[in-house]
């Protein structure tokens, strides 16, 4: 049973959330879903890893209806096409897509439609290690480290992400997350040894820092939230993502692409309101619901450019920029400019799981 009260007002209370009480509609789709990361004995049960997105348009009130055969000419998508995708605009890495000439005439029909885009964006890798510096901070139990947390976090993550092969043999010769009590010590010792051998990738203090902290790991009696935890699988499915909108955004429609993975999931979930049921969403059928089918292209270019920035320095993303041709650049600043637009009209909107470097380098890309 999920209290949909009980989860909305944390969200709202911790990220200071201002308009979670309006009332939308608000169409989704996803992409990069990998459904399940794991740890074989060789690695990783994927090699690439991207990031994934779940969210699409929206606009206030109740339905509306889509001029789909005005989008569908001006797109010249083909008859026997029964839906519009990503696919059908452009092919290619995010700076390909922003080459393509459709992908600027969709823009302008979500802008001309009055449209706004919502996502959350997740790295599977950073969130698979946060719990780590979780750990430690919950129980050292000192409001200086708590408040340095997302710090310590991005410090650590940019430490192992140099070295994934190596920090994945680690992970999986400790049975992480289900580290334990018995083998702590020797995990957070091999932690170290790699977060040294990446110094000089990061700044002296936050070094120094993340030190400190997994030094005094040494002094606790446990890592709350690795133990008892189901070894070597880093995540389990993305169906929390769903539950978080559906309850944070409990005055608005929710209008889900059918992923049966994720409507049995829900299935099997009660939801409650002061006690009564509740349920505020449907799965549709892509193909008969065009708000889906534009879902579909925001979320795959948005997967599209925030692997990109996860994958790209910010000097090279300076770089990238100034090399744009004009169409280039006239579509990063279209997209960029709904984005604004979007977390103008609602800061919920945009939720980024991702480490703080990649923010940065996000900014640089976006501003």
């Amino acid at each position: 049973m999920i209290d949909v009260n009980a989860m909305r007002d944390l969200a709202i209370q911790f990220n200071g959330l201002q308009r979670a009480d309006e009332c939308y509609t608000l169409y989704y789709d996803e992409t990069n879903n990998i459904r399940k990361l794991h740890m074989r004995p060789e690695g990783l049960n994927v090699r690439q890893l991207e990031c994934f997105v779940l969210g699409g348009i929206g606009h206030a009130g109740p339905a509306i209806s889509f001029d789909v055969e005005g989008l569908r000419s001006s797109l010249r998508i083909q008859e026997n096409a029964n839906e519009i995708k990503l696919k059908h605009l452009g092919k290619g890495s995010f700076l390909d897509l922003l080459k393509s000439r459709k992908i600027s005439t969709f823009l302008d029909w979500v802008e001309s439609e009055g449209l706004f885009v919502h996502f959350q964006v997740f790295d599977v890798m950073y969130w698979s290690i946060v719990d780590i510096i979780d750990s430690i901070v919950t129980e050292l139990d000192q409001p200086m480290l708590m408040a340095m947390s997302p710090n310590l976090k991005n410090d650590l993550y940019s430490a192992l992400r140099n070295d994934l092969d190596h920090t994945v043999s680690i992970l999986n010769a400790h049975d992480y997350p289900d580290v334990g009590r018995g083998r702590r010590h020797a995990f957070i010792g091999e932690l170290m040894s790699l977060v040294a051998a990446h110094r000089e990738q990061m700044e002296p203090f936050g070094y120094q820092m993340l030190k400190g902290v997994l030094e005094m790991s040494k002094t606790i009696t446990s890592l709350p939230y690795l133990e008892n935890e189901e070894p070597r699988v880093l995540v389990d499915g993305f169906s929390d993502f769903y539950i978080n909108r559906i309850c944070l955004f409990k005055f608005s429609s929710h209008v889900l692409d059918v992923e049966e993975l994720v409507q049995d999931r829900l299935s099997r979930q009660q939801f409650v309101d002061a006690g009564a049921p509740f349920k505020n969403y449907q799965f549709v059928d892509s193909t008969e619901h065009v708000g889906i089918q534009v879902a579909d292209v925001v979320v795959g270019l948005l997967g599209k450019a925030f692997t990109y920035v996860n994958r790209t320095e910010v000097g090279d993303i300076v770089s990238d920029r100034s090399t744009m041709n004009d169409i280039q650049k006239t579509n990063l600043s279209r997209l960029s400019e709904l984005i604004d637009r979007s977390i103008a009209e609602n800061a919920a909107f945009a939720q980024y799981i991702i480490s703080g470097t990649d923010q940065v380098r996000a900014q640089n890309l976006f501003s």
